[in-house]
């Protein structure tokens, strides 16, 4: 159906691209797409990465491996990452490529997809979490549950998740009340709960689509 409505459009308009980009992004179906795609391994793993910060080189590869090597620095040890979830970069199982949507999840690289995404936003050494962590404090001298929440689903994201996720999340963030930061020791604990909160909000099924 969408697909007829930019044809009518491009025929009608004699054959003038304007018009159809025109009805494409006036159209519910344009409008409501976000969030429905299932993001392939590449876009987990690249876009986990872009959002930390962590560029691919031996200066920020030791703070998400416990022991890198030579053979494994560079641009290979995320291709290897994205292997692991099932898909070869540059490899694709036939010449039709890969099959996309639900078909990238299953039990086991759904874990390697949690795993990954966990290990990199939780690690508050990454320079783009600790942009993140600053743009929070940044919010005011303290935060409440909430604001931590909703404060960590509009940097990760924004994303949109079910009121019933939101609310655990709160949950999980009340048990520590209020952050602050005015001290050292304050601003240590800020940074360790806003890691854990960016942990669980990329562990959420919501983080999978894109």
């Amino acid at each position: 159906e969408a697909i007829k409505q930019l044809e009518k459009a491009y025929f009608d308009s004699g054959y003038e691209i304007r018009s159809m980009l025109s009805v494409l992004f006036k159209s519910d179906f344009f409008k409501n797409s976000q969030f429905t795609k299932v993001k392939s391994p590449a876009d987990v793993v690249v876009g986990s990465m872009r959002m930390a910060h962590g560029v691919v080189d031996d200066l920020y590869y030791p703070l998400i491996m416990a022991q890198p090597t030579k053979e494994n620095e560079g641009i290979l040890i995320w291709t290897d990452e994205i292997a692991f979830m099932g898909m070869e970069v540059l490899q694709p199982p036939t010449v039709e490529g890969w099959h996309m949507g639900l078909d990238w999840i299953n039990s086991g690289s759904i874990l390697d997809r949690v795993n990954f995404a966990a290990k990199t936003l939780g690690n508050t050494e990454l320079p783009g979490v600790k942009s993140m962590i600053q743009r929070l404090m940044a919010q005011g001298e303290s935060l409440s549950p909430e604001q931590l929440v909703n404060g960590c689903l509009n940097l990760v994201g924004p994303i949109p998740v079910p009121d019933a996720t939101r609310q655990e999340l709160v949950d999980h963030a009340a048990k520590g009340g209020e952050l602050r930061h005015g001290t050292e020791s304050e601003r240590d604990d800020f940074s360790q709960r806003s890691g854990q909160m960016f942990q669980l909000i990329v562990s959420t099924s919501a983080y999978q689509f894109g």
